[in-house]
């Protein structure tokens, strides 16, 4: 049975396709050519998305300079920069990642990964207790090409305005293929647990974190649009410091839309940073520059408009701290979504040890996140831009701990009654 077999029975009547001829291809005996063929071209249309509107930018600037190789390998920067590379420039080293680019860069990986393996059969062994052999031999030819294309995109950057930390090339040739395969592979172990081998498996994870998986993921998420919602907020109050921080930098046209898409991109990044502001360690775009409980101090910012929705420099009021309750209210609905996962009257042990979990799945991941996604802008002042993401993720973890036990309480004393 191949993979689009097994997406197909799972749809009402999917079981009359199995009678349907699928033809064959030239590739249809070579799976791991197409396998190869597809990382490749995945690896270049993911390319394309930065590297052609850098091109468009140099081709339409009134006053370019340098050639179209240039601009190409300025392009190829950034989307490595995007797939989590650090960008270096002399002295100068950038690996502030704009989530939303790498969201959307995992989102191109995944159906590059599904087209690979939609003819591949998933019958026989495991190949290293991982996954079905042919499975597993056209997706590592799909990674190998997605890879080729990372090393030729690292190479075009020696052209460009950037050069590119080796080391970092692991993020883009690993983290993002990985993410892609991961999430083309989901419907298909949900209609047969049994493509995954033994390694692959989650019997050896722990009970509770299983159980409290996907609780934890889902309050992740609404941790992170709070803070989209917060900076969208600031956004609008300082709309008018905005766009005048946008007039002083006369981009005018394809300049405009560039500098509006690369803000967009980041919009995550500063949710991240509102969320560290709720949690309480607050964020700093400039080393002196920082922004908790306790107040905003100033110093001198880089000229990017959303940054101007920052408040200004001052204390904030004696109840900010009370913001604090977000973040738990946030934990007591991660509590009740990891009380689904139980049985109703399961003991209350067992209740908060899948509650901790959910609690502890979703202040990693938020860690996780502005790891990657913190860093650098520059040097001196821009050398740490973001949350600090160790901190972070404790305060997390004890504020959704005290939000989520306090609903598995709640619900163990309404059995009671």
């Amino acid at each position: 049975m191949t993979v689009i077999d097994r997406l197909r029975s799972a749809l009402p009547g999917g079981e009359d396709h199995d009678e349907a001829p699928t033809g064959s291809t030239p590739l249809s005996g070579r799976p791991w050519l197409r396998g190869l063929l597809a990382g490749l071209g995945t690896g270049v249309t993911s390319a394309l998305v930065l590297v052609i509107p850098a091109v468009l930018a140099w081709a339409m600037a009134p006053r370019a300079t340098g050639s179209v190789w240039d601009a190409a390998g300025t392009g190829a920067s950034l989307w490595l920069l995007a797939g989590g590379a650090h960008l270096t420039s002399g002295a100068v080293t950038i690996s502030l990642v704009p989530l939303l680019g790498l969201a959307l860069l995992v989102v191109i990986a995944r159906r590059g990964a599904r087209e690979a393996m939609v003819d591949v059969s998933t019958d026989g062994a495991h190949w290293r207790g991982l996954l079905p052999g042919p499975l597993a031999a056209t997706l590592g030819a799909w990674w190998g090409g997605y890879a080729v294309v990372v090393a030729l995109g690292a190479w075009l950057t020696g052209t460009g305005a950037f050069g590119v930390a080796l080391l970092s090339l692991l993020l883009p040739a690993v983290l993002v293929p990985l993410a892609g395969v991961s999430l083309a592979l989901r419907p298909v172990v949900a209609e047969d647990p049994d493509v995954l081998g033994p390694r692959l498996g989650t019997s050896r994870v722990p009970d509770a974190l299983r159980r409290g998986f996907r609780a934890g993921l889902r309050g992740a998420a609404a941790l992170v649009g709070i803070g989209v919602l917060l900076v969208l907020l600031m956004v609008a109050l300082s709309w008018g410091d905005v766009t005048s921080v946008q007039g002083t930098l006369a981009a005018g046209g394809l300049g405009s839309a560039i500098l509006a898409v690369a803000q967009l991109s980041a919009l995550p990044n500063l949710a991240l940073w509102a969320v560290s502001f709720l949690a309480g360690p607050g964020f700093q775009v400039v080393d002196g520059a920082t922004t908790s409980w306790g107040g905003s101090t100033g110093g001198l910012m880089p000229l990017v408009p959303v940054l101007a929705g920052l408040p200004q420099p001052r204390s904030f009021p004696w109840f900010t701290p009370l913001c604090v309750l977000v973040v738990v209210g946030v934990g007591a609905w991660v509590g009740r979504r990891s009380l689904d996962a139980v049985a109703r009257l399961s003991r209350l042990r067992t209740k908060a040890s899948v509650a901790a979990a959910a609690c502890l799945v979703c202040a990693v991941t938020i860690g996780a996140l502005d790891a990657l996604a913190g860093g650098s802008l520059g040097q001196y002042r821009l050398a740490s831009v973001g949350a600090p993401a160790a901190l972070l993720t404790m305060a997390l973890f004890v504020e959704l701990l005290v939000g989520a036990l306090a609903t598995v309480v709640r619900d163990a004393w309404r059995l009671r009654r």
